[in-house]
């Protein structure tokens, strides 16, 4: 895993921007572990769109957990490693579907060691609703290709061959689309205190 660069002198000033939806701490993560983790996947049967696919899923349920107090730092476990893992698993959760001629349906909860915790259930539900409401207020075509994406789990071509679109065209749209999430989904967080 990369270790810290002079912008995020420790894990937990890393923890703190990412807490605070910095821009520049994504950015962080995106250079400095994406390539040890596209490596990862390319020499466990991937590619390096499948790399950018789980990353990407992999960042959206790091970012969900975080927001909603599920992730809390531990000085024990770098946020690099938590993060690596979430895309491993989604990674790994792809291979299985593969092996399996099938799409398994998106699970309706994330497991963690605190499952049982009713509060952070509670959370977890009031993130989820913010999530679908931020869905809603997408325009038509964003909340399709993000349907097809994030949980019907289609890949890029087959959402590029429905659409007739170059598989290039859809990864730039794909991108946009989740980044005006990202801001709807800020600002209903915002409103409702989550």
């Amino acid at each position: 895993m990369p270790s810290s660069t002079h912008a995020f002198e420790t894990d937990r000033v890393l923890f703190e921007a990412l807490q605070a939806g910095k821009a520049s701490a994504y950015d962080w993560l995106y250079t400095n572990l994406f390539p040890s983790f596209r490596f990862w996947v390319i020499n466990n049967s991937g590619t390096v769109a499948d790399a950018e696919d789980s990353f990407q899923k992999g960042l959206i349920n790091f970012i969900l957990n975080l927001e909603s107090g599920r992730y809390e730092h531990r000085s024990s476990t770098k946020v690099t490693t938590v993060l690596f893992d979430y895309c491993k698993k989604v990674w790994l959760t792809e291979l299985d579907s593969a092996r399996m001629r099938r799409h398994a349906a998106m699970p309706a909860q994330v497991d963690t060691p605190d499952s049982d915790d009713a509060l952070l259930e509670l959370a977890r539900q009031e993130t989820v609703e913010a999530v679908r409401q931020s869905l809603g207020q997408l325009r038509e075509g964003c909340r399709q290709l993000m349907q097809w994406f994030y949980i019907d789990e289609l890949s890029l071509r087959e959402i590029a061959e429905r659409l007739t679109m170059k598989e290039t065209s859809v990864k730039s749209k794909r991108y946009e689309c989740t980044e005006q999430l990202k801001r709807i989904y800020q600002q209903i967080a915002r409103q409702r205190g989550l």
